[in-house]
């Protein structure tokens, strides 16, 4: 650690960007101090879905590759986080069925079945099948010109994949303050109620409230919260079935023998944290996919807001601004599926190594298209 500074990195934010990027950082050999002004995974971290799939194999970009290789290594990745906290973090790739409704829609899926196989690098399949295969939980209605099977995708527990992480992290001697909320950034410091912590790297890695800091330094948008309305089901036996994603709809097998059901993509809402008619709605496109789901009941529901970088690319990377800071935020949708692979990319940079990252995916970028 360098002279005069509480620590190497101090990481604003325990979502699960926060954390991988903590997570590599104490990889590395660097020292870190976590702030957060709630609780770990009190954010959009702390949801009930967790889905971590492909885009579709077709129109290759160095986007999609990140991605890939994010999700690649994933179980590697979730297996060492466990077996360091002793916790689960509900990791498990059970692959993913999607319905296809019309023919030009089986056109599509038997041409990507062939692209897979090259853009994929052999590590994954995409198949079309007969949904009569998955025994019922597939309404044939829904699937009226068969399914497509990929087992590329997985499912992990959100709230239980953060206390994992943030168990291995501290196991580290990573310091996380939950409570603990800033109020400024300078130069290689972080201020709060609580005092002030220096450090070389600062990375703010704080959801959706990193989006009026940006917002201060731009002058213009350079975010917003989506809200998002899920449900976890109980009481249907779903042990050894895919993960479902059809009529924008996802239904994910969780490990302790739950369902999550959702979610919505909210831009316009009255409360960001309650649920309403527009969960039902999804909850009853869930149903219609899966008649088995009709016999479970509600267990709980949850709501929150997701942040969705203008682009809406995740931002990752050193900004202008004070000295010393990163940005970790965005990633809309896959965050979960590409935040260990964000985390060493951030880490890496802040070794002053190079790195690959998509162009879209560097927080410059978006700052330097900022109008």
């Amino acid at each position: 650690m360098a002279t005069g500074f509480d620590s190497d990195v101090v990481v604003i934010g325990a979502g699960i960007f926060g954390l991988s990027v903590a997570w590599s950082c104490i990889k590395r050999g660097m020292s870190v101090i976590i702030v957060e002004k709630d609780t770990i995974g009190a954010g959009a971290s702390g949801g009930v879905m967790g889905a971590l799939s492909p885009n579709v194999p077709e129109n290759w970009s160095p986007k999609k590759q990140f991605q890939l290789d994010a999700l690649l290594t994933a179980q590697s990745h979730w297996a060492e986080v466990d077996k360091i906290s002793g916790l689960p973090s509900g990791y498990g790739r059970l692959g993913r069925i999607i319905p296809i409704t019309n023919a030009r829609g089986l056109e599509h899926a038997e041409i990507r079945v062939e692209d897979a196989k090259s853009l994929w690098d052999g590590e994954a399949w995409w198949h079309v099948e007969d949904p009569a295969r998955f025994n019922g939980w597939i309404a044939p209605e829904a699937a009226p010109f068969g399914v497509i099977h990929e087992n590329l995708s997985a499912r992990i527990n959100p709230r239980l994949a953060c206390l994992s992480l943030a168990k291995a992290l501290r196991s580290k001697g990573c310091e996380i303050l939950e409570g603990w909320e800033m109020t400024a950034i300078d130069d290689h410091a972080v201020h709060g109620k609580e005092g002030t912590i220096r450090a070389p790297a600062i990375v703010m890695a704080a959801g959706v409230a990193c989006f009026p800091y940006l917002e201060t330094l731009w002058g213009r948008n350079a975010g917003m919260g989506v809200k998002g309305q899920s449900a976890i089901l109980g009481g249907v036996d779903a042990t050894n079935v895919p993960m479902i994603f059809g009529d924008h709809t996802y239904i994910i097998p969780h490990e302790n023998g739950d369902i999550a059901v959702g979610s919505t993509s909210e831009n316009t809402f009255e409360d960001p944290y309650g649920v309403d008619e527009q969960l039902d709605i999804v909850i009853e496109r869930a149903l219609t996919i899966s008649p088995a789901l009709r016999a479970s009941k509600v267990k709980h529901t949850w709501a929150n807001l997701r942040p969705r970088a203008r682009k809406p690319d995740p931002m990752l990377g050193p900004i202008d601004g004070p000295a010393g800071l990163y940005m970790a935020t965005g990633g809309f949708k896959i965050g979960f599926g590409i935040a260990h692979k964000s985390g060493e990319v951030i880490a890496a940079m802040i070794a002053g190594e190079t790195v690959f990252l998509p162009k879209q995916f560097h927080a410059s970028f978006a700052e330097a298209n900022k109008k």
